[in-house]
C-alpha cells in the first residue's frame, strides 16, 4: 500500500477558495478517473508547523500501477477546467507529490 501526498502552497488569505476548488475537483476524480481506486482519500493543512497556506492532498493506493492510473486520467479534456479553477490560488513552483509505502 502507497501514501500518494500531493503538496501545493497557497496564497496568503485563498485557503478557503483553494479548498472549495479542490473539493469540487475531487469529486469529480472520484467519479470519473481512476482516482477512485484510491483505498481512502483525505485534505490536511498546515497547523503547527507547516504554514496554514500549505495543503495535503492524500490517496492510499493499493499499488503504484493504480496510482499511475489515476494520474493518467487527469488528462482527459473535462479535468483542464478543475485544475484551471485551482490554479490561480497555487504559489506557482511550490506543487509536488511525496511517495510513501506503507509498512505492516
Amino acid at each position: 500500500m502507497y501514501v500518494c501526498q500531493w503538496h501545493l502552497d497557497i496564497l496568503y488569505g485563498k485557503q478557503g477558495d483553494a479548498v472549495r476548488a479542490m473539493k469540487v475537483w475531487g469529486e469529480e476524480k472520484m467519479a470519473s478517473s481512476e482516482f477512485r481506486r484510491a483505498k481512502s482519500t483525505r485534505l490536511l493543512c498546515g497547523h503547527v508547523g507547516p504554514s496554514a497556506s500549505h495543503i495535503v492532498d492524500e490517496y492510499v493506493f493499493e499499488s503504484l500501477a493504480d496510482f499511475e492510473a489515476a494520474l493518467q486520467g487527469m488528462a482527459q479534456p473535462h479535468f483542464k477546467p478543475l485544475s484551471d479553477a485551482l490554479a490561480p490560488f497555487i504559489v506557482p513552483g511550490s506543487q509536488r507529490w511525496k511517495i510513501l509505502r506503507i509498512l505492516g
